[in-house]
């Protein structure tokens, strides 16, 4: 075994969080997916000072194939090795103070434009509590959030027509709100939390991030967090579940701040603008999606959810097909809505929106704030009868957009123009996202566990969007639709068609006709909840 050989040995069994792995390791059957790809490649082409992208860990998922590729580019490379490339960022490229990143100055910019309406900019995060609760403890744990991360303190005020960060020392108590001498349902608490999410932050007078615990009969209890999406995103919410359980069990007593990561010399910017030229052009036509009433609101301003359960054989299933493609979970997840959508429409050139997770290339890991970007993921569906064929299309298809992901949306829609009928969106209207479960673990002695995950809204940003969110036991598709487009039927039966598609790809037999959704009002959804492809 050569020396490389050996350092992506160990790199692989880092990413993987495993204690060793061998040379012939594949990445993806031993649990990788598409963003521990993404930090294998940036720890990758730190070490070995050669770009490193998340389709080299696609196309070689064993250290010993990697290594080969890697001995290849080194061979043709103008320098010996690490010293021939630079690492730093230029200085024209660095940040500076007060400065935001393109993609929170898109969605600064989305935000006075009321997309969806305000509330469609709010982060709420629901979890069940264990453990014996002291609330000033709690409290004091709380407090040591927005003072480890500076940006639950950030604020946005607009100076000579753009938005600047200004972190400043406002911060939200923690408010408790005590219900132990009543006897709410659960659907009156859902309307309580409900009222609790939809209260507006003021971007400029901050504090943009809440968090609220409920006192409920016989001991049991709910933290809600809530922020601005300026500040947080899904994954925020994992890292703040996490530190709050260490803070308490600490007294409160903050944990050390993180420390940033590596970050690779930035990608040439003509380089990615060439790659979503090439895919985007001509534009993906909008799909003529079964809409029961015409487009006048803009999108997502009301919201209803169809919720519907995918079983554990199924959802076994498919993450078993996914790591043969060298995918994550988000990869067949993604193909049954691209299939069942295109069936649907009758087209086989079908667009879907999707967030990805860029903390890894900023070197910013274990960072809470706004650290996605929103990427075009346009998949050709005429190999859909082929199950395994359609995810591998898939997954490299993510993993090229993982690969792009520097150029911020509006740039990227600024560049390209494509055409916009009224009422519809650019390069895509539907929305596919993953959201992993939140789980602490047990609480332990003088602890406490956190358990649970997003809480769906009333206000989106998009016609449709399908949210994936892990329980316990296996994931639940979440259909969140425009009740002003959509009568709830029609959305049923689109959830239905989505989870028949999902059952077909995992080789489930009798799954040919489109399932029919059960009626009523949708079960409440507090599970799982960070950016995941």
């Amino acid at each position: 075994m050569t020396d490389l050989t050996q350092d992506l040995c160990r790199l692989f069994a880092r990413a993987l969080e495993l204690e060793y792995v061998t040379d012939d390791t594949d990445f993806y059957l031993a649990g990788g997916h598409s963003l521990s790809a993404l930090a294998l490649a940036v720890s990758v082409e730190e070490a070995v000072g050669l770009p490193v992208r998340v389709r080299d860990i696609l196309e070689c998922a064993t250290p010993k194939l990697l290594a080969a590729r890697l001995a290849e580019a080194r061979g043709g490379a103008a320098g010996p090795g690490p010293e021939g490339v630079s690492r730093a960022a230029p200085e024209s490229r660095r940040a500076r103070d007060g400065d935001v990143p393109e993609s929170v100055r898109w969605l600064w910019l989305a935000r006075q434009n009321e997309h969806g309406g305000a509330g469609a900019y709010t982060v709420p995060c629901l979890l069940r509590g264990d453990g014996e609760l002291d609330v000033d403890r709690l409290a004091s744990a709380v407090a040591t959030l927005p003072a480890r991360h500076p940006a639950l303190r950030t604020v946005f005020v607009e100076r000579l027509g753009a938005v600047r960060a200004v972190v400043t020392d406002r911060t939200a108590p923690l408010d408790v709100v005590d219900l132990r001498g009543g006897s709410l349902t659960e659907e009156e608490f859902e309307t309580l939390v409900h009222d609790r999410v939809e209260v507006p932050f003021d971007l400029a007078e901050g504090p943009l991030f809440r968090s609220t615990l409920f006192l409920r009969p016989d001991g049991a209890w709910s933290l809600l967090f809530t922020a601005d999406h300026l500040v947080c995103d899904g994954r925020s919410l994992t890292v703040l579940a996490a530190e709050l359980v260490a803070a308490y069990r600490q007294d409160g007593a903050p944990p050390p701040a993180p420390v940033p990561g590596p970050r690779p010399a930035p990608r040439p910017r003509e380089e990615s603008l060439a790659h979503w030229r090439d895919l985007l052009t001509p534009p993906p036509s909008p799909l003529p999606l079964p809409v029961d009433r015409p487009r006048r609101e803009p999108a997502g301003t009301v919201t209803d959810t169809v919720s519907l359960d995918i079983e554990p054989r199924v959802t076994s299933r498919l993450r078993a097909l996914a790591a043969a493609a060298h995918a994550g979970p988000f990869a067949p997840l993604a193909a049954a809505v691209a299939s069942g959508l295109g069936g649907l429409t009758r087209t086989d050139d079908v667009c879907l929106g999707t967030p990805v997770d860029r903390r890894s290339p900023l070197g910013l890991d274990g960072a809470v704030g706004f650290h996605v970007a929103t990427v075009p993921l346009r998949l050709d569906l005429t190999g859909r009868d082929d199950p395994a064929g359609l995810v591998r299309h898939v997954a490299a298809r993510t993993a090229d957009a993982l690969d792009h992901s520097e150029v911020a949306f509006d740039e990227l829609v600024a560049t390209l123009d494509p055409p916009r009928p009224p009422g519809r969106g650019p390069f895509f209207d539907v929305w596919v996202s993953l959201f992993p479960r939140i789980d602490t673990g047990p609480a332990g002695p003088r602890g406490i566990a956190l358990r649970g995950g997003p809480f769906l809204q009333r206000r989106g940003m998009f016609e449709l969007s399908f949210q994936f969110v892990e329980e316990e036991r296996g994931l639940r598709l979440c259909l969140q639709y425009d009740t002003g487009r959509y009568a709830r039927d029609t959305a049923e039966q689109i959830a239905g068609r989505v989870l028949a598609e999902l059952g077909r790809l995992a080789g489930e037999p009798g799954t040919g006709e489109p399932a029919k959704p059960p009626s009523g009002p949708p079960a409440p959804a507090f599970q799982g909840f960070r950016f995941d492809s």
